[in-house]
């Protein structure tokens, strides 16, 4: 039976504040409870064990299916408002970090709200190609490369009305890195992809792409 782990992580206030007490749900695909976890005066939870499938299938180029079994987690803490988080990726041999922002409830409201989030599987699973959208803007360059810290990112397509959120540099090479390859790869692999992923975003802002096509961020 393969093994895998995961540790949750409750905030609130933008991140700032790690929030003692909250109570978390992990549930299967079915919806049923396997752990009831609460966070300690750090707003983490102990790390758990989880079944999951063999890593080895995420190294086999042919293999169809999904090389990782997907959890949903639930998050309520008194005065907040609830968060649904599903498909949880856990890969054996590796341990997950799942942060829970939650959100204080209004000073005139009786029950909690629901915010569900939706994590997808991670691009390297996707048969569909993938295209930058937008049009062939006209080249503009700034005169040195800049790290942008903190990053905007515009949640959606170049042309949508999606929000623009400013996040850390580093929380947004993290981000792209879990939601497009598989971590249990070798180091060489991991390390090449994560520097395409700088690369990539370090090139946007240089040549402000995303500006010169009306857009104030790289894409999230």
């Amino acid at each position: 039976m393969a093994i895998g782990y995961l540790v949750i992580q409750a905030r609130t206030a933008n991140d700032a504040i790690p929030l003692s007490g909250a109570q978390i749900s992990i549930m299967d695909e079915q919806g049923e409870i396997v752990r009831e976890l609460t966070t300690d005066e750090s707003g983490e939870t102990e790390v758990v064990s989880l079944e999951t499938v063999d890593r080895a299938l995420s190294l086999e180029p042919d293999y169809t299916g999904t090389p990782y079994t997907a959890y949903n987690i639930l998050a309520r803490a008194s005065g907040f408002d609830t968060l649904f988080i599903s498909g949880v990726p856990i890969f054996e041999g590796e341990t997950a970090i799942q942060p829970v922002m939650l959100i204080p409830m209004e000073r005139r409201q009786r029950s909690p709200v629901v915010t569900e989030i939706a994590i997808g599987p991670p691009a390297v699973a996707m048969d569909e190609e993938r295209v930058q959208e937008g049009p062939e803007p006209e080249p503009r360059i700034l005169r040195q490369v800049v790290i942008p810290n903190p990053i905007t990112v515009h949640l959606g397509s170049p042309s949508s009305s999606a929000s623009n959120v400013q996040v850390p540099f580093i929380d947004y090479v993290k981000n792209v890195a879990s939601s497009e390859i598989y971590p249990t790869w070798p180091d060489a692999a991991l390390r090449a992809n994560i520097y395409a992923i700088i690369t990539f975003a370090l090139n946007r802002v240089f040549t402000e792409w995303y500006r010169n096509i009306g857009c104030f961020g790289v894409r999230g």
